[in-house]
């Protein structure tokens, strides 16, 4: 039951924080326009629905690994084939691009959340051939994507090739594990544990996609640090720094020994 609660508290706050990144992309692409309100609309209810569905037919031993045809492999196929082709909509890839980088890859932090596989290999609930190398993939994936976000957001030399190869090594795990999985059927996913094939590791795949398409093609938002400050603060530094315009030739006149 601990698991059960873990694993819906997990993929639902991942997925609010993924629907907080699309709406701020909607925001940003769009501006005031009224065109923005659709997409707010129509994703918020996409979001909810898929969430929902899928922990509905998860809990009712929909994607059993012991059902022909084997559904888990469809649900991924399926959730990747939408997410691509969305791409097609010059719109999607507007917001997207307006997504900043250091956001799509910090949300992968959630990946650390893979090492479950390894507790449930401890409690030999899953065989070690597939447990350790999911999870220390993931694990891995998660504990690099909040420095190379980081990176990012600073502005450093070397973060776009950082976060290329970054990109790579987490789609890798992803397909690693998927291969693994489906040449062995599937071994010990069952509600909760199976949320994670047929929801998270498609999300997390076109997220990678996501974020390699535009850094590869340079067409992702890279605010620098002080644009993410909040517009209060900003007013905030620009009065000082006209303050300090306006005082200091005084300072220097009334004050001379002082400054001297």
């Amino acid at each position: 039951m601990t698991l059960i609660i873990f694993q819906v508290i997990t993929q639902t706050i991942s997925s609010t924080l993924h629907w907080f990144g699309l709406c701020f992309g909607i925001r940003t692409w769009a501006g005031p326009n009224p065109r923005r309100w659709p997409w707010l609309v129509g994703t918020t209810i996409v979001s909810a629905a898929w969430l929902l569905a899928i922990m509905l037919l998860a809990a009712n031993n929909f994607f059993g690994s012991d059902i022909l045809p084997p559904r888990i492999p469809m649900a991924m196929v399926l959730t990747l084939a939408f997410g691509y082709l969305v791409l097609l909509s010059t719109s999607f890839r507007g917001i997207i691009a307006a997504i900043p980088q250091h956001w799509l890859i910090g949300i992968q932090t959630f990946r650390v959340l893979g090492g479950v596989f390894i507790v449930r290999y401890l409690q030999g609930e899953m065989p070690g051939f597939f447990a350790i190398p999911a999870a220390v993939g993931d694990v891995l994936t998660g504990i690099f994507a909040p420095l190379v976000a980081y990176w990012l957001y600073s502005g450093k030399s070397y973060a776009r090739g950082a976060a290329i190869a970054w990109n790579l090594f987490g789609m890798a795990d992803l397909v690693d594990a998927v291969a693994i999985g489906v040449t062995t059927g599937g071994p010990g996913l069952i509600f909760p544990i199976v949320l994670i094939p047929i929801y998270a590791v498609p999300r997390a795949f076109l997220i990678h996609s996501y974020s390699l398409i535009g850094l590869l093609r340079k067409t992702s938002r890279q605010p620098q640090p002080r644009e993410a400050l909040p517009l209060r603060c900003r007013r905030s530094l620009a009065m000082a720094r006209s303050c300090r315009c306006v005082l200091e030739p005084w300072s220097r006149v009334l004050f001379p020994q002082q400054l001297s």
